[in-house]
């Protein structure tokens, strides 16, 4: 019977995968000529399934491979355990893309995992997913993109240049507003690194990870390395719930560092590491029934520039904690920046130097109201004009905290210092008795 079971069992797990099971994995070797390669991975993609690459690959300055079946597309290691497998240039270079550009596609897309290639210099991104299902990044090296020009300005006519390492959602095909099923499903980027230096920071619009309007999507981002960002390390924005109420969104234990400078886009803030929430339409950061529930948790974040800010977020019912802020001095830089309502924010650190290491104030419609503070370790933190400024209503700041300015109503400040209780015995001896 014990067999009969487990018989069973692998059987129900063969037809619940999305990738075909019982035919053998693809194989593509890389040839460095991208007459060859670029047609040679699309082959492999249109049959779907688990596709090894083997080698370095050259898709040249244009090449692009598009995905439209359920995919895994894996490199191999090298026995430092970083990415042997290479791939030089492309634009969008893994790309999948929408059924259409204009509407929302009618069914979920493709299931798609890419894991341990190394990207070098492609133009964009090299990885760009405006269609998917669910969603798996692993385990990638990016170095070295080109800027492009996209249509990411302020008007629908105004182009900048772009970089980012990866890309979620249709923001570059479809910048008016995001459209439904795009993107959905679990998302999953985890142990990445990128490297996004530019020759002109102050110009050029560059992420590290790019994930805006998202729907009904689970968002995993962790543990990835993020350095030299011109203008978010992280921007996750307007990514909303789903008809059924799904949704989630938790950035964990990232290592980001901006650049020295950076583009003064869609304001003069930046670069920043963390910008998450809603932003193109602020409405939905207040609406339970849209804002996805997030937790931001165990970063670390240098803010180099002069107008850097760590954190901006732009949502209510946030969770933020154990995140350690490094600020590099600029006169216009913050620590943290809150626009929504009952956040709660324990046990972060802030140091360094900057304007404020704690800036909570009303954005559009986000009323920065019933925060609560707790805890944010700012022993080796200077600020230009304080510690914590408030605007606001009732929100509370907890610990020891020696400059607060207060803008708004009913906030208020209560000294009670971080504790640690004994290890619980009541059979001990020694505890003196109760009455």
């Amino acid at each position: 019977m014990k067999i009969t079971f487990h018989l069973l069992l692998a059987v129900c797990l063969l037809l619940a995968s999305p990738f075909p099971a019982l035919a053998a994995d693809i194989v593509v070797t890389g040839t460095g000529n991208p007459s060859r390669d670029v047609p040679n991975v699309q082959a492999a993609l249109d049959k779907g399934g688990t596709i090894r690459l083997r080698g370095n690959f050259n898709f040249g300055s244009e090449g692009r491979a598009r995905i439209s079946k359920a995919v895994r597309i894996l490199g191999q290691l090298d026995g430092a355990g970083e990415p042997l497998t290479t791939i030089s240039g492309g634009f969008w270079t893994l790309y999948s893309p929408l059924p259409s550009d204009v509407a929302p596609p009618a069914d979920n897309g493709p299931l798609i995992v890419v894991r341990n290639l190394h990207f070098d210099g492609a133009k964009g991104t090299p990885l760009h997913f405006a269609y998917a299902g669910g969603l798996e990044i692993g385990g990638c090296l990016v170095t070295n993109v080109a800027p492009q020009k996209a249509a990411i300005g302020r008007t629908p006519d105004e182009t900048l240049p772009f970089q980012a390492g990866i890309v979620i959602g249709n923001r570059l095909i479809h910048p008016k507003d995001a459209l439904k099923r795009a993107v959905t499903g679990t998302v999953l980027i985890e142990r990445n690194r990128l490297e996004m230096m530019n020759d002109h920071p102050e110009d050029t619009a560059g992420y590290g990870v790019l994930a805006d309007w998202t729907w009904g999507a689970e968002m995993t981002l962790r543990d990835n390395v993020i350095n030299r960002v011109s203008r978010n390390g992280i921007e996750i924005l307007d990514n909303a719930l789903g008809n059924d109420g799904k949704g989630f969104i938790r950035i964990q234990g990232n290592h980001i560092a901006t650049d020295d400078d950076g583009i003064a886009y869609p304001n003069k803030f930046g670069p920043n590491g963390i910008v998450a929430g809603w932003f193109f339409d602020t409405t939905g950061g207040s609406d339970f029934s849209r804002n996805n529930r997030m937790v931001i948790t165990g970063n670390r974040i240098e803010g180099r520039g002069e107008n850097s800010t760590g954190m901006l977020l732009y949502s209510n019912d946030l969770v933020v904690t154990c995140n350690d802020i490094v600020m590099a001095g600029g006169r216009s830089a913050r620590g943290v920046v809150q626009t929504g309502s009952r956040g709660f924010f324990a046990n972060n650190r802030v140091r360094g130097r900057a304007n404020y290491a704690l800036f909570c104030y009303p954005f559009e419609a986000l009323t920065a109201t019933a925060n609560t503070f707790a805890w944010t370790d700012m022993g080796l933190f200077s600020g230009v004009k304080g510690q914590v400024l408030l605007g606001g209503r009732v929100n509370v700041v907890v610990g020891e905290i020696t400059s607060l300015i207060d803008h708004g109503q009913g906030n208020r400040m209560v000294d009670c210092p971080a504790c640690s209780l004994p290890e619980a015995d009541p059979e001990d001896d020694t505890w003196p008795p109760t009455r």
